[in-house]
């Protein structure tokens, strides 16, 4: 859950706010309002930054800030980004297969995964299994499975292989670097929306 705090002036703001509407209801109406308009470009503009920073396809960062829960209320002035996720895997970012391995670029910075694969045959002939949803995988421990124990003569039963992960988490990208930025800029654009929004409400008569 990510979390901004608008401190110093905020309460102040909120009591004139209240003053010039002549009721705390009308208040944190504008409040909702600011802070509602206000998350939703924040939540875009943080979405972009997450996926220059990870490597990520925008689309699928975009996803990754999801608005849990209500919006800001009147009684309940917070706006709520969840996120959440595991190791992402290797496939979503922009892999490749080569001779020495699969090619990928998490953080923006490609390596070979060495003896990793997506595809099944032999070079050059390889050819894409669409079961395996284009996935990156690596062989395990010898890379094939028995039929009981190796050492008593177990006939082998096929390859063994997982799923290849990038070590980039969601949840830890969102609160750091360019993404935790986006948030950070993004609060100080709250002050003037809120004035906007009395505006709107008293119809221009307060400026």
């Amino acid at each position: 859950m990510i979390i901004v705090t608008v401190m110093g002036s905020g309460l102040a703001q909120m009591e004139e706010a209240t003053r010039v509407l002549g009721s705390a209801a009308k208040a944190g109406t504008a409040f909702a309002r600011a802070i509602n308009h206000t998350g939703d470009i924040i939540r875009t503009e943080a979405g972009r930054a997450l996926s220059d920073q990870t490597g990520l396809p925008k689309r699928t960062a975009a996803k990754a800030y999801r608005r849990g829960g209500d919006r800001a209320k009147p009684s309940s002035l917070m706006y709520v980004i969840n996120g959440s996720g595991g190791n992402i895997s290797l496939k979503y970012f922009q892999p490749r297969e080569t001779f020495a391995g699969v090619s990928a670029a998490p953080h923006n910075s490609r390596a070979i995964y060495v003896g990793t694969f997506m595809k099944a045959g032999f070079w050059p002939e390889r050819v894409a299994k669409p079961q395996w949803n284009g996935q990156v995988f690596m062989r395990l421990g010898d890379g094939h499975s028995y039929n009981g124990l190796k050492s008593k003569g177990a006939t082998r039963s096929g390859t063994k292989f997982q799923k290849v992960r990038s070590g980039v988490f969601i949840p830890t990208e969102m609160v750091t670097g360019r993404a935790a930025d986006a948030w950070n800029k993004g609060a100080r654009l709250l002050a003037p929306r809120i004035d906007h929004e009395i505006r709107q409400i008293t119809k221009g008569v307060v400026s």
